[in-house]
């Protein structure tokens, strides 16, 4: 018979056991799709922050002036989601003033905000960096429903076209969020993300947003990825997102794994020639790369063995949301003719820290083949001489009896003409006269 104690230590593992599985339902890897994670009152309220203002101008690069961005995508959002039923909308600022991130914290908190969105337009020093990124908090309480959100964000630049930078993480020294707006935000308990539409000052991405209307149209964007995260139906736009459930389920550890701050290079960047057409030009490599602290995202190669590089170009496979990327691509390049390159690839992940791979030469220049000219027919002459001897003139005899010969028909259908002419009016001339010399002996 079993005691007091081994009863009540066989009730704590089973304790245990439960308290386990509920955890593993709870915060199991990414699936399909999921439910919302928070939870929110009715009507859900959300606060949309343009980012900068006043004297903080943000980016100026391009010829970009970020505040005037921001603003014009808060409130072109902002027109957007107040036509969808049980939410409140409201901006920390409608005029050009500069907030600290503290004063646009505590707006939110004044007006119990579901969450606070931060909106901002990007820029790199390299001027090399594209894309769509979201920040989001480091702590899962907050980190857990920004991820929720921030995917739905993204979800709508990809169908802009727009490449993904992925969501992101950055710790302070202090051990807090880096970024000021997500740290005083979760200071007063409201979840908040930071929304880096695109690189102004980069090609790929500044025809997103060089008008007015394609910044009022990233606003619409915003507005549906909100609207798709807290389930909202709008009559007057005919959209109802109240039955969807495609919400990534997150697991706070792996998640925040995925996203931390990435301090270290990617593990692994290898290429080899798959195929080669010198006649064309053209290379297939095989790249193999992995990161395994975070993602990869670009890559960007060099044909003279590193001492230059082309510009970055997105990885062509893999999904950076879900987090489903290969660890082998299959990349091709077109080459100039001429080149005898060194190939050698770099891979990046989304804090911009590279690899290089391994360099792989070829035995030949890359030559497309010369075209000789199809050959034309020459004139065949019987006399060789013809073909340098200019041709003799005729004789001018032999010009003049041609001549005749081709006027004497028409010199005698004249003459017949004129006989036949002249006989007529001699007829008629004789009637005449004898006309005239009966009348005359008639009087």
């Amino acid at each position: 018979m079993l005691d007091r104690n081994t009863i009540f230590k066989h009730h704590q593992l089973i304790l245990y056991l439960v308290i386990l599985l509920l955890l593993m339902i709870t915060w199991g890897d990414y699936a399909a799709a999921a439910e919302r994670l928070q939870q929110t009152g009715n009507p859900v309220i959300v606060v949309i922050d343009p980012g900068h203002g006043g004297d903080n101008n943000g980016t100026t690069e391009s010829g970009f002036l970020e505040k005037e961005m921001t603003m014009a995508t808060a409130k072109s959002m902002y027109q957007t989601l107040t036509q969808f039923q049980n939410i409140e909308v409201y901006l920390t600022h409608w005029d050009d003033v500069d907030l600290s991130l503290k004063e646009r914290a505590v707006f939110a908190a004044e007006k119990k905000a579901d969450f606070l969105i931060s909106l901002h337009y990007n820029a790199s020093e390299s001027h090399q960096l594209f894309g769509s990124e979201v920040w989001i908090s480091l702590f899962p309480e907050f980190h857990n429903p920004g991820y929720q959100l921030g995917t739905c964000f993204l979800r709508e630049f990809r169908e802009m076209g727009l490449h993904l930078r992925g969501i992101k993480t950055k710790p302070h020294s202090n051990g807090k969020d880096y970024y000021g707006i997500i740290r005083e935000a979760a200071a007063r308990e409201i979840p908040s993300i930071i929304v880096e539409h695109c690189h102004v000052d980069h090609a790929s991405d500044n025809s997103f947003c060089d008008s007015v209307e394609e910044l009022e149209a990233f606003g619409y964007a915003d507005a549906l990825a909100v609207a798709k995260y807290f389930g909202l139906k709008s009559d007057s736009l005919g959209l109802d997102y109240s039955g969807e459930n495609s919400l990534p389920e997150v697991n706070a550890a792996h998640t925040v794994q995925r996203a931390m701050y990435d301090q270290t290079e990617p593990d692994l960047c290898n290429i080899e020639i798959k195929e080669v057409s010198y006649e064309e030009c053209r290379v297939t490599l095989v790249l193999n790369a992995r990161d395994s602290d975070s993602n990869l995202i670009d890559y960007a190669y060099s044909l003279d063995e590193g001492k230059s590089f082309s510009g970055r170009l997105p990885l062509p496979t893999g999904d950076i949301l879900t987090g489903e990327l290969p660890d082998t691509y299959e990349l091709e390049l077109s080459l100039s003719e001429g080149y005898f390159p060194s190939v050698i690839v770099k891979v990046f992940n989304p804090y911009d820290l590279s690899t290089v791979s391994n360099a792989v030469s070829f035995t030949q220049p890359f030559q497309r083949p010369i075209v000789e000219p199809e050959p034309t027919e020459e004139p065949v002459f019987e006399d060789a001489t013809a073909l340098l001897l200019p041709e003799e003139e005729e004789p001018t005899s032999d010009r003049i009896s041609i001549l005749l010969d081709y006027i004497k028909p028409v010199l005698a259908v004249v003459a017949i003409l004129f006989l036949i002419c002249l006989t007529g009016f001699l007829i008629l001339h004789k009637r005449n006269h004898s006309h005239r010399g009966r009348h005359s002996r008639r009087h």
